[in-house]
């Protein structure tokens, strides 16, 4: 099976009882509340939210097409097994209050005019298709509430536009008094946000929007979402949802904030600003045992995958496991890079030329994939020169030593890092940053873990291993000029 990289409702990584913990948050606070779900790019905070919308009833795609949500009475078991919670439980949670669930993506429309403009537009169609305003006669059903979503849309064009952050930094005080009208028009605009909401809810009704990759826009765009949020949507009836990287959009916000010059010194004016916006912030822990994602991934029902791993390294049923720990153990700790390894992994396979004789070893292909795939200058240098392989990434992870410049930045995972301390002054690391400089362009590269080192020093554990030949490194990458070998048949694989 290839996969794509589309967020999945279907857990692998221990998060449902985690999004219930949210869930749970979100259903007891007092609004208005702002939620921050943390992680890094790749971290799967698409997923969360995705796994959030489904536990508080939002419409979800089923794997043979249909659309269904946990509230269906026949969902009961399906919440019970993805939350441990019943169908009774969640409703006494509820209450008598209406869930109205809107997903918006800011990144969509960065390029907009407004983002308010642009969220007002998400909110009215979502109401809009939600409801039948149109009876079979083709005439208007309900044209209060019809009118009142129009209504909230032109409101929403013709307010004073969310001002930009140069313009706030540059004139200060004076933006202030010539623009001393928009606190009124802000309040004016809340005040029928929030009523509007309330008729076409109702009157206990809770809209609960998520905000999906505000990281991703420019630092400029994020700032007036935000801004728009805090000034004009601030409602009694509302909560919001919004995932990030938390680190990456204080960046974009000082990058707004000092007109990319001199960031580094607007960071902490730009996380006082979001601390601000956000009630709370939920920090998406690290995967640190992702076994059953692996397991899933890799597909122990693809008997065509199977097969391959049998003619290239005689692989059998028992080495499924020593496979599985070997690559949960030695990607980075994070969802979308190992989805993207084993995928590419596979297809790596599926190109190297089945061996005539000696099988070919599994771990050295993982180590050389890792290498394409994560760190390409050191890839290249085995592929046009295999002893740099024995040479320098073998004494590098086995001891920190024998540094070649391409392993600038890199350091190893902490038990190795510690026991090469231990046994090295200088425990051949990287050299630490310098001083912050003025431009923060110019300090030092964020280091990487160079994960993989603990399976070379596994397989480097056979002393044969030690002496790796050109010609072994070479049976281990593809080749150019060689015959592809399609996959075996169907009822091959059924055997």
């Amino acid at each position: 099976m290839t996969v794509n990289d589309e967020p999945v409702y279907q857990d692998a990584l221990g998060h449902y009882d985690l999004v219930k913990r949210v869930g749970h948050r979100l259903l007891t606070c007092s609004p208005p509340y702002v939620v921050g779900v943390c992680g890094s790019w790749g971290a799967g905070k698409t997923s969360f939210l995705k796994m959030l919308w489904a536990y508080l009833g939002g419409a979800f795609d089923m794997p043979e097409g249909k659309r269904a949500s946990l509230n269906d009475k026949k969902r009961g078991e399906q919440r019970r097994e993805w939350f441990g919670e019943s169908q009774d439980d969640f409703k006494t949670l509820v209450g008598k209050r209406n869930l109205e669930l809107i997903w918006f993506n800011p990144w969509q429309h960065q390029f907009e005019s407004s983002p308010l403009v642009a969220l007002l537009h998400e909110i009215r169609q979502h109401f809009s298709l939600a409801r039948k305003f149109f009876n079979e006669a083709g005439k208007l059903a309900d044209v209060s509430t019809y009118a009142t979503l129009n209504a909230l849309m032109e409101f929403g064009k013709n307010i004073i536009p969310t001002p930009n952050v140069k313009g706030i930094l540059e004139r200060g005080r004076e933006y202030e008094a010539e623009t001393f009208s928009s606190a009124l028009t802000s309040q004016r605009f809340r005040d029928f946000f929030e009523g509007a909401i309330s008729k076409i809810t109702g009157k206990d009704g809770l809209l609960v929007i998520f905000i999906d990759d505000l990281d991703r826009c420019e630092g400029e765009v994020a700032y007036r979402m935000l801004e728009a949020l805090k000034l004009y949507l601030n409602a009694h009836n509302a909560v919001y949802v919004i995932g990030l990287d938390q680190q990456h959009l204080e960046s974009s916000i000082a990058k707004a904030l000092s007109g990319e010059k001199d960031t580094w010194r607007y960071r902490p004016l730009a996380r006082d600003y979001l601390s601000k916006i956000f009630q709370i912030y939920f920090p998406l822990p690290v995967p640190r045992h992702t076994e059953e994602y692996v397991e899933q991934l890799l597909d122990a029902s693809d008997q065509r995958f199977k097969i391959r791993l049998a003619r290239l390294f005689g692989f059998k049923g028992e080495d499924w496991s020593d496979l599985v720990a070997a690559i949960d153990e030695n990607l980075p700790h994070n969802p979308r890079k190992i989805k993207s390894f084993i995928s590419s992994w596979k297809l790596y396979l599926d190109s190297l030329p089945i061996p005539a004789g000696e099988k070919l070893d599994w771990r050295l292909t993982v180590i050389l994939h890792y290498l394409a795939q994560f760190e390409e200058p050191l890839f290249r240098k085995v592929e046009q020169s295999p002893d740099f392989y024995p040479d320098h990434i073998l004494p590098f992870c086995l001891r920190g030593l024998n540094r070649h410049y391409l392993f600038d930045d890199l350091e190893l995972p902490y038990e190795i890092l510690k026991s090469a301390l231990a046994s090295d002054e200088r425990g051949g690391l990287t050299p630490p940053p310098g001083k912050p400089q003025e431009d923060e362009s110019t300090t030092h590269p964020q280091s990487r873990v160079f994960w993989i080192s603990r399976l070379v020093t596994q397989l480097a554990q056979d002393e044969a291993a030690l002496k790796i030949s050109d010609e072994t490194i070479h049976r281990h990458l593809v080749q150019t000029g060689g015959k592809f070998i399609p996959p075996p048949p169907a009822q091959e694989s059924k055997q």
